[in-house]
């Protein structure tokens, strides 16, 4: 298969290497020049447009940060479905609202193109290690067709049902990555007011019921060595919660953390946080109890 990734920022960078390092023919677009020269060293190969990897790719995968360069490059006029081949896949691992995949989709049935929401979850640390969460929504025999791409960026790869229902189950994580790391941020602010010893408390929590991934990942590699230097941006943990409100007053579901932790995240953003990992939340929580 003749592959490219459209996206080689944080996630797509390591997520396109490891399809180099398989041996897959890989080309790269990125809006930083720099990142695609690096892809170029590791054996990607650039200088390709949007219009003409549509024209040329079997498979066209995006992982892009917001909904908006989702819609540009799938719907604008030098976009993915306005240029694609007649049965080109199309994988998206953004996370973007279902209403937006059905929308591409629509789009893409009509020039008889393929497209998988395929959301992920994991971090730069499963991006690096090929170890993400991946769930996909689309036509079983699309994701059977591409299921071995799959295996070498996820080691949990999931088919979820029709194109949106990845996008819903990722919106459902991202619901509760930010309350974990709005209670995580709390707690431990709460602790240092107390004076307990935090390495303590995280060695407790971690053997009780309080016991998570984001207590680990927010504690062990951000909150005990003092870096915020993101793996994944607050802003970004904004955008994908203000999503889930939305998808919520779809079904008519009051989520009421959903609007607590909407409102902390939009107080990060302004206190110039958006831009630091999404566990720079404690620095708002120890800011407001001074």
């Amino acid at each position: 298969m003749k592959l490219a990734f459209i996206g080689l920022g944080n996630m797509g960078f390591p997520m396109s290497r490891n399809l180099v390092n398989a041996g897959y023919s890989v080309y790269g677009v990125n809006r930083s020049k720099q990142r695609e020269n690096e892809f170029e060293k590791i054996g990607g190969f650039v200088g390709k447009t949007i219009k003409e990897l549509a024209n040329e790719m079997d498979v066209i995968m995006t992982c892009l940060p917001l909904p908006s360069d989702v819609e540009d490059v799938y719907l604008g006029e030098e976009g993915l479905i306005t240029h694609g081949r007649e049965n080109l896949v199309l994988i998206d691992f953004s996370t973007v609202s279902p209403n937006l995949n059905k929308k591409i989709n629509n789009k893409a049935k009509v020039k008889k193109i393929e497209f998988l929401d395929a959301p992920i979850s994991g971090g730069t640390i499963g991006a690096n290690a090929g170890t993400l969460s991946i769930m996909v929504g689309g036509e079983k025999t699309t994701f059977d067709k591409v299921l071995s791409v799959f295996d070498i960026l996820g080691e949990n790869v999931y088919h979820v049902g029709d194109v949106g229902s990845g996008s819903s189950i990722k919106l459902l994580n991202q619901y509760m990555v930010s309350v974990h790391s709005q209670a995580v941020s709390e707690a431990f602010v709460l602790a240092e007011k107390a004076g307990i010893n935090l390495e303590l408390l995280h060695e407790i929590l971690s053997v009780s019921y309080a016991q998570s991934k984001i207590l680990t990942r927010h504690y062990t590699d951000f909150i005990s060595v003092n870096n915020y230097q993101p793996g994944f941006e607050l802003g970004l943990l904004h955008k994908d919660v203000t999503i889930v409100n939305e998808m919520a007053e779809t079904y008519n579901v009051d989520l009421a953390l959903g609007d607590k932790v909407v409102t902390q995240l939009s107080e990060a953003l302004e206190a110039g946080l958006g831009k630091e990992d999404m566990s720079a939340m404690i620095k708002l929580v120890r800011e407001k109890v001074k």
